[in-house]
């Protein structure tokens, strides 16, 4: 007998919901079972009727008689079909399969073997299974279908159902520990005009009526701060946040951050609550402050041990940042103690720290500690120590090498804000891509006056990932992210073309050469804020040297006379590569010419390398 295929069960199925929607009417019907016990009552009311609701997930047939299983959100409790209490509704049960949703009304007796049951005496079918249940997860690709169909994940493992149980409990606990320490549960916008908080790519996005692109919140710690400058003094926020950056077993680019804010207190008195906080919770929610991640256990009582960002690395790696001061020292550094560091993508001394101890120190860091006072070259945000300018009031939560939060005293010096994102700016011309914008509201905000205050915030997916020991994040995240699936199309992108892409960016033509191969093309040097200049083939003849104009990087999309989008590629042209486009104002969507390049003012020379859309609106 040939086994019988997944489409021909499928079909078996249907058939059987015909025959349901002809006895019955309506195979879908919408009873009020408000008052219905639950799986877990009925399990304790012995000789008493009940109605219960729920899944089938057995059934298992004796000629005149059917035993099933049914499970709700409580639990399981097992099902009695007869011929002798149901008359002819019992062949009914013939057309039932495992994975349908009924409701039964019975009462509730013990089986000789023991098995506390319903004798069901009436029955419905609330909804029909049309896809046999599998009967478990496994192997690498099961793994990925268990993250895009969650639905069918928690109906099969119930272990599924409990993290994202112990999930709930995080989050309702934190709140009511911060609700009964006198904080204030706020929102603040997920589209902000200028994203900041944190050093990350954002997601763009344009808003239509108002006609200006926005991006999702990366972190909603410069709206709460303006919260505390307008006298709420203890705030906080559970939110989604948005990073346009990789995903790997503890990151997703969409998360769940918890941030709160307390004015008139320093870092250290953050840490001492930090402590309470946390104790509190893995004890409400674990029983006990011992947790086991990837089989090390740790111990959560308080104090924590404490350990500053410079120690750590010095430890570790003999290097002691406190006698590095440029890009240069550093290299020397990791080149006299043999250490290999990936620098790729890292700008700035403060990256270099970072990349060092990201590589070398924390993945050694069992803990929990909390590892204190960073270089304040990498956090802008974060208030400088009064007797060491050169590091900031900051502490992080470390277990296992994760980290678990970041906390630090408030930048409240205007002035100094100020400096520290003209120093990102820099580095944003340098390539650093995760650089921080500049806030021009939020350094107003702050010359009104923001009160000393201490801040701090928590991934939520990964302390939850970290509490039920799970190897990846995505087994705490309901619909994590993931690519497309295979035979299912992707929807189009909807990436900003021309003027409003970020990878439009300003230029200066440096030199303008003729080209070897062809009378009527030109190579020019364009200075894009970097190091090193693009070398860019163009045919217009309305640019010379010094002319201030958008560049089209790898990968841009721009306007095409066709009307659909170009994305811009790194090409030969008669032999010499062109590294980009110097954009016409058709190119640019700003009309139709495409005659000679689009000339930008040039008082925007100090901004080379920033996006053209933050300086030109189509």
């Amino acid at each position: 007998m040939q086994p019988v295929k997944l489409n021909q069960l499928q079909q078996i199925r249907r058939d059987k919901l015909i025959k349901l929607t002809k006895l019955k009417g309506n195979a879908y019907p919408q009873p009020d079972l408000s008052s219905k016990d639950s799986a877990a009552e009925a399990l304790s009311k012995l000789q008493k009727k009940v109605t219960v609701a729920g899944r089938l997930m057995s059934l298992r047939g004796h000629g005149k008689i059917l035993f099933a299983d049914l499970v709700d959100r409580t639990g399981k409790i097992q099902l009695f079909f007869q011929e002798k209490s149901l008359a002819s509704r019992f062949e009914v049960t013939h057309l039932l399969d495992i994975g349908d949703i009924v409701s039964v009304t019975g009462l509730v007796f013990k089986t000789q073997a023991g098995e506390i049951t319903i004798d069901v005496t009436e029955f419905e079918l609330l909804a029909k299974n049309l896809r046999p249940l599998p009967e478990k997860w496994h192997g690498l690709k099961d793994v990925e279908e268990r993250y895009r169909q969650r639905y069918v994940d928690l109906i099969v493992n119930p272990e599924v159902k409990a993290i994202f149980e112990t999930r709930t409990k995080v989050l309702s606990t934190m709140r009511r520990f911060l609700d009964e320490h006198g904080f204030m549960e706020v929102e603040t916008p997920i589209l902000q005009p200028v994203y900041g908080g944190a050093s990350a790519k954002p997601f763009i996005t344009h808003h239509n009526e108002l006609d200006m692109d926005m991006y999702l919140r990366i972190s909603d710690e410069l709206y709460l701060k303006r919260l505390i400058v307008g006298g709420l003094e203890k705030v906080y926020e559970v939110s989604r946040d948005f990073r346009n950056e990789g995903v790997s077993r503890f990151h997703n680019p969409e998360f769940t951050q918890i941030e709160f804010y307390w004015a008139y207190i320093d870092y250290e008195r953050l840490m001492k609550f930090t402590e309470e906080l946390i104790a509190h919770v893995i004890k409400t929610v674990k029983g006990s402050l011992e947790v086991t991640f990837q089989n090390t256990k740790l111990d959560f009582t308080p104090p924590f041990k404490r350990l500053t960002f410079r120690d750590a690395i010095l430890e570790k790696t003999s290097i002691d940042i406190d006698n590095i001061h440029t890009e240069s020292e550093f290299k020397k550094a990791i080149k006299i103690h043999q250490l290999k560091v990936d620098l790729s993508g890292a700008v700035g001394l403060g990256a270099y720290f970072d990349a060092l101890y990201k590589e070398h120190v924390r993945p050694f860091l069992v803990g929990p500690v909390f590892l204190t006072d960073y270089p304040a070259s990498m956090i802008a945000l974060a208030k400088r120590k009064a007797d060491d300018p050169q590091k900031i009031a900051s502490f992080q939560l470390l277990a296992c090498g994760v980290e678990l939060l970041k906390a630090y005293n408030e930048l409240n010096d205007p002035q100094d804000q100020y400096n520290r994102w003209r120093d990102e700016e820099a580095l944003a011309k340098k390539g650093a891509e995760n650089a921080m914008q500049m806030d021009h509201d939020y350094l107003r905000a702050l010359e009104y006056g923001l009160p000393p205050t201490a801040g701090w915030g928590m991934g939520i997916d990964r302390f939850v990932q970290f509490l039920t020991d799970q190897t990846t994040i995505k087994d705490v995240i309901l619909f994590p992210s993931m690519k497309p699936e295979e035979g299912i199309p992707a929807a189009k992108s909807q990436a900003p073309v021309g003027v409003n892409n970020p990878k439009v960016v300003i230029g200066k033509i440096e030199t303008l050469l003729k080209h070897p191969d062809a009378d009527r093309l030109q190579v020019c040097q364009v200075n894009i804020g970097q190091p090193q200049h693009l070398s860019i083939v163009c045919g217009a003849t309305n640019i010379k040297v010094g002319d201030i104009v958008p560049v089209s990087l790898k990968d841009a999309l721009v306007h095409t006379k066709e009307g659909q989008p170009l994305k811009v590629e790194k090409a030969k042209m008669r032999g010499v590569v062109s590294e980009g486009m110097l954009c016409s104002t058709m190119e640019l969507g700003l009309g139709q010419d495409h005659a000679g390049i689009y000339l930008l003012p040039s008082e925007l020379e100090s901004h080379l390398g920033q996006p053209v859309k933050d300086y030109l609106s189509p």
